[in-house]
């Protein structure tokens, strides 16, 4: 079971806040320094290149390119989830799996098939919005940009995901697990810490946060359901990473937080359009996933967390991936 993995190990509050500390270093000083010195070097070149007002993520305002920009704001996440998989074992003696998956591997098959049907969703919603004109785009392709825009994608926001899944549906959602003992509790509070961390995104500034943000709190809540339902990360990892990769790789505009030389940038857009086409998107993905992996029933997320007996919980694992297997 997934989260109760939280209680193999050593767990107590003062590794847990330890563990934070060392991620807010790394992340936010260690990851910022390449771009850091990037900046500087350009700032050297040109001390009159200024940031952006209406979006500080912009680095071509410093003469960065597009895709090194984009490859620049990835690196803390990369270094993060190493950093948080690596410290799992000193910091609280336990396997960095239990924090990904609640099975004995990573389930490679839940991965690629949320990442399929989510694309598959993800491109008729696209389709649809621009046959309409809800969305209206141009032509931006410049072939000796986006296909490296694809490779760097496919590589880098794997981790960028991952990073984010691993901290948010895996490490503090079993946190709050043990301290509050119901499922749907971690659940809420980690989709509410997941949507504030984007307060300050670009697109929150454009549209406005009261059409933004329960977009970031409303995937909150779908990754975690997805988590908890499925047992592991996989499924809400999958559908995270590829979501990102088709709006990196397909899509851009002026308020995206990551700005890219995507193949189209979008030059008129609805944001409540936005937000609930993928809400309704996201329901249908989580009863095709609830029918094809034989999910249990609702009142799963509301019941409590109880401590498992060690040797049951061995059993229950291996008996679960045998039938996998076969």
């Amino acid at each position: 079971m997934f989260l109760e993995k939280v209680y193999q190990g050593r767990n107590d509050i003062g590794r847990w806040i330890a563990m934070i500390v060392i991620l807010l270093i790394v992340t936010q000083i260690v990851g910022g320094i390449p771009l850091g010195i990037m900046i500087f070097l350009k700032r050297m070149d040109n001390p009159d290149l200024v940031p952006n007002p209406e979006n500080l993520m912009d680095l071509s305002a410093y003469e960065i390119t597009p895709i090194a920009g984009f490859a620049l704001m990835i690196i803390p996440f990369v270094l993060g989830l190493i950093t948080l998989l690596l410290l799992m074992k000193p910091v609280h003696e336990r396997p960095m799996l239990s924090v990904i998956t609640g099975h004995s591997s990573f389930r490679w098959n839940r991965f690629f098939w949320g990442a399929g049907v989510w694309l598959v969703l993800l491109s008729a919603y696209a389709f649809f919005a621009t046959a309409t004109g809800i969305q209206k785009i141009e032509l931006q392709f410049d072939a000796a940009t986006f296909f490296i825009l694809i490779a760097v994608s496919l590589f880098l926001l794997p981790f960028q995901t991952g990073f984010e899944e691993v901290l948010f549906r895996g490490y503090l959602m079993q946190g709050f697990a043990k301290i509050f003992k119901y499922r749907w509790v971690p659940l809420m509070i980690t989709a509410l810490i997941f949507g504030l961390l984007h307060f300050f995104n670009p697109e929150v500034k454009e549209y406005g946060a009261a059409i933004v943000m329960p977009q970031y709190i409303w995937f909150g809540v779908f990754f975690g359901i997805c988590a908890l339902m499925d047992d592991g990360l996989e499924l809400a990892w999958g559908v995270h990473a590829i979501n990102n990769i088709f709006l990196s790789v397909f899509f851009t505009q002026d308020s995206s937080t990551l700005q890219t030389p995507a193949l189209y940038r979008i030059t008129e857009f609805s944001p409540l359009f936005d937000l609930i086409s993928l809400f309704f998107l996201s329901v249908i993905f989580i009863f095709v996933a609830r029918h094809k992996f034989k999910w249990p029933d609702w009142h799963y997320l509301l019941e409590k967390i109880d401590q498992p007996d060690q040797k049951e919980e061995y059993l229950s694992d291996f008996i679960e991936d045998e039938y996998e297997e076969e």
